[in-house]
């Protein structure tokens, strides 16, 4: 999916262009708001290579229904995917299959802890293919998860390409506060949340929608994200 289509769909339902913004993490989006006080952005691919569009409000409170219209509307116009359809996707297939289910995951990963989206991507760090490697890293560096940490501080110390050797020792010290080694010599206090604990251990059923992720826009409304391999 292109820039055009996307802008011939956004004409559709009424919204209005309002130019072309740069996102901290995602690169240029294409934007348009509409008259429920929504705005929409459309990222064609960047950083995370694969198109997807997120909805967002000021007072997402009181835009909660706009919202899932907006996302509906999407749905209905467009192949878009959920979490759910990422793992399977990536558990299911290979090769060229498995990393763009893991860039969109990275596009739609969960705020919290997700043991299935863990299940999938930590593997992943390790697969023998430097692409599908770099991927996960994608996931990973969005995600932003402490349960990711200590799997890709091993990660990095096998990691053979140096580029992404480094992309994840400077995730590790951004969420731990620490070097790889110092990381890893360190006990470990945190256990993987499960069912009962206070965290949501699975996560991959559900799409983020009206979630506000920390990662993406520090500060910001609720979003939804929807998006296409």
């Amino acid at each position: 999916m292109g820039q055009a289509e996307f802008a011939q769909f956004a004409s559709r339902e009424g919204w209005w262009y309002a130019g072309s913004q740069e996102h901290e993490w995602f690169g240029s989006a294409h934007t348009w708001d509409t008259v429920e006080g929504l705005v929409v952005r459309f990222y064609p691919g960047g950083p995370i290579p694969v198109p997807f569009a997120e909805v967002s409000a000021d007072e997402p409170e009181m835009c909660q229904r706009a919202m899932a219209d907006a996302e509906a509307a999407a749905v209905r116009a467009f192949p878009c995917f959920s979490v759910a359809d990422c793992l399977d996707l990536a558990r299911s297939s290979g090769g060229e299959a498995t990393i763009r289910a893991l860039n969109g995951l990275a596009a739609v990963v969960p705020d919290r802890y997700s043991r299935a989206v863990g299940e999938v991507v930590i593997p992943a760090l390790f697969a023998p293919e430097s692409t599908v490697r770099s991927a996960a890293l994608r996931v990973v560096g969005m995600a932003a998860w402490p349960e990711f940490v200590r799997p890709l501080a091993a990660a990095a110390l096998t990691e053979p390409d140096e580029e992404a050797a480094r992309l994840a020792r400077d995730i590790v010290a951004g969420l731990s506060g620490a070097d790889v080694l110092t990381f890893l010599v360190r006990p470990s206090a945190d256990e993987e949340p499960m069912t009962g604990t206070g965290h949501r251990s699975d996560d991959d059923a559900r799409p983020a929608t009206g979630q506000g992720r920390r990662s993406r826009k520090p500060g910001s409304a609720q979003e939804l994200f929807i998006w296409t391999p």
